[in-house]
């Protein structure tokens, strides 16, 4: 069905916007372009809960500083995320959105007599001082009938702007009243917002077609077709025509990226299994006749029974894991290469995909991109992406390692069986420390990890209160 909009790009609604600190929310208009701010945000009292917990290696003896969860719904969702698992119902949430802390509530107040209107509120917060960059409220009416769940998943979301730097998309909704013989409508206000919280962007859509819309890299979906979707972008400009990601597929490289697709005939078994395209272009890059095999796999003669599975690292590099031949091969080998051209940077470490783990922790990075920890189906490996130098990697007689992420000081934190929260040298498996947070459930997020680092390295706990950790300066 084809499907018309109305886009601008101005703000019809979206409730109060403000800047706020301390006990007041001095009114922001800044984002609606009418004036400045009465005032620059004020600190976080130094009033939240103390924590228990162990003490946290790499990051801060004591918390920089704290909130009491009670009062906050949690951590904003992550569709994308979420999208990218393969599991029905797995609700992604994150506390952080690049450099900031990003908390959300649902100020609703629910009635079964009548319908009332719906209030969400999201707060980005300076990880080194508590300060409240931001506070976005929004209020959609009573009469407002989108097409979107009311709910504050739906209308408050973890995104990508255009460049693909993290950004948080607020959705309003408005009712046009009835003028004349023009009938009431509804229009849909689509906000982005850097983790600065400055506003990156904004487009209102009227009618109830444009109201239940997602978002990817600074735009919107507002048509779908056969392998490919129109998106418009936030703000304004030209809708542009984007090749579908595909079910499950995780995200790579910035913006809308790259995509992977199979060139493999099922009738005569030939060409490559593996095509690696532009989304925006849909011209193709490469595929794996044209990159340099592992040395392992030199000898195959037959390209057929070449196959491998491209899996994301940063924006321009990807796990390129390849399969053996035979029915006995298990492990897979790993390389790495350029996500542009297939080229290969790195041969690294053989390792078990048979069953990958469904959460976040399969692959983490560290922060200076030294070293790597993958967790598939046959446990955790470490191994230097830069010469694909394997560190080490789990026995059969230790605990399951599920990472969950590297801090800027060089120390691996994952959860553990049998030992909980758990510290870890990346470079040598060492436990430095283990049952260091017995208090996370229930806690603020929904299947993810209760510990998760700000792209500028703080730690931020989210148990069933929220303690954000300064980093330690590097060893």
């Amino acid at each position: 069905m084809r499907r018309t909009f109305l886009v601008t790009g101005t703000i019809l609604s979206l409730g109060v916007l403000t800047a706020c600190g301390g006990s007041g929310d001095p009114e922001d208009t800044e984002a609606t372009e009418r004036a400045k701010p009465k005032a620059s945000p004020s600190a976080v009292q130094r009033t939240g809960p103390a924590y228990e917990g162990g003490r946290l290696p790499g990051l801060s003896a004591e918390p920089v500083w704290s909130l009491k969860g009670g009062g906050f719904r949690g951590c904003a969702d992550d569709p994308a995320e979420a999208a990218a698992t393969e599991v029905v119902h797995f609700d992604a949430q994150t506390c952080v959105l690049g450099d900031a802390v990003v908390l959300t509530e649902d100020l609703s107040e629910h009635s079964e007599a009548a319908e009332t209107e719906s209030r969400f509120r999201a707060r980005l917060y300076d990880p080194a001082t508590g300060e409240i960059r931001r506070t976005v409220d929004v209020t959609v009416p009573a009469e407002w009938k989108g097409d979107r769940e009311r709910s504050l998943d739906r209308f408050l979301q973890i995104s990508e702007w255009k460049d693909g730097s993290p950004a948080l998309l607020v959705v309003s909704g408005a009712v046009v009243e009835p003028d004349g013989l023009k009938k009431a409508a509804i229009t849909t206000t689509y906000t982005m917002y850097a983790p600065s919280g400055k506003e990156l962007g904004s487009s209102t859509l009227a009618g109830e077609d444009g109201s239940g819309l997602s978002a990817e890299a600074g735009h919107l979906l507002t048509k779908e077709e056969y392998k490919s979707d129109t998106y418009t972008p936030i703000g304004g400009g030209s809708p542009v025509e984007v090749r579908d990601r595909g079910l499950g597929r995780q995200p790579l490289g910035p913006g809308f990226g790259y995509r992977t697709a199979s060139t493999w005939s099922v009738v005569d078994g030939s060409g490559s299994r593996l095509v690696v395209s532009d989304r925006l272009t849909g011209k193709e890059l490469w595929d794996l006749g044209d990159v340099d095999r592992p040395s392992a796999l030199a000898a195959v003669e037959d390209s057929g029974d070449l196959d491998a599975r491209l899996l994301p690292l940063t924006d321009d590099k990807g796990v390129l894991a390849w399969k053996q031949p035979g029915d006995d091969a298990d492990d897979e080998i790993l390389t790495v290469v350029d996500l542009k051209t297939g080229r290969l940077i790195a041969e690294g470490p053989k390792q078990d995909l048979d069953e990958p783990s469904r959460g976040r922790g399969n692959i983490v990075l560290a922060p200076d991109g030294g070293t790597v920890v993958t967790r598939f189906g046959g446990g955790a490996v470490a191994w230097d992406p830069g010469t694909g130098a394997e560190l080490w990697r789990q026995e059969e007689d230790e605990h399951s390692v599920e990472p969950w992420g590297l801090t800027t000081t060089d120390v691996l934190y994952a959860s553990v069986d049998g030992m909980g929260l758990t510290a870890l040298d990346p470079r040598t498996k060492k436990v430095l420390a283990s049952d260091l947070a017995p208090d996370l459930s229930p806690g603020l997020t929904a299947d993810a990890e209760p510990l998760q680092f700000t792209t500028n390295g703080y730690g931020v706990l989210a148990g069933t209160d929220l303690f954000v950790f300064a980093p330690e300066t590097k060893r």
